[in-house]
């Protein structure tokens, strides 16, 4: 999975948990998936970057602000890891038709 969209098996298990558990902190999709909050937050890196995974800051009563964690709907991230499929296989039956050329 990580060769061909980038986000590895451990990203997906965030992803899944994020889309069962909408509008959780980093602090309790770390306690679901009993990981490191660091850990957690390393893993929705790419979940960010690939648009899968939505953070909403919101203001708490101390003063401060937690982030709450939204998932694309699963058909949405369905046929984005597709297009990702078919966009790395495209990649790869060109260049192996570039090295039959040679």
């Amino acid at each position: 999975m990580a060769t061909v969209c980038g986000v590895h098996i451990a990203a997906f298990r965030v992803y899944l948990t994020v889309l069962d558990y909408p509008h959780s902190t980093i602090a309790e999709i770390a306690e679901i998936l009993d990981r490191d909050q660091s850990t957690v937050g390393k893993q929705l890196q790419p979940l960010y970057e690939q648009e899968l995974v939505t953070r909403y800051p919101r203001t708490v009563n101390s003063g401060g602000v937690k982030y709450l964690h939204v998932a694309q709907p699963l058909p949405e991230m369905t046929e984005w890891l597709q297009h990702e499929v078919n966009s790395w296989t495209n990649a790869v039956t060109s260049q192996l038709s570039q090295l039959s050329s040679e």
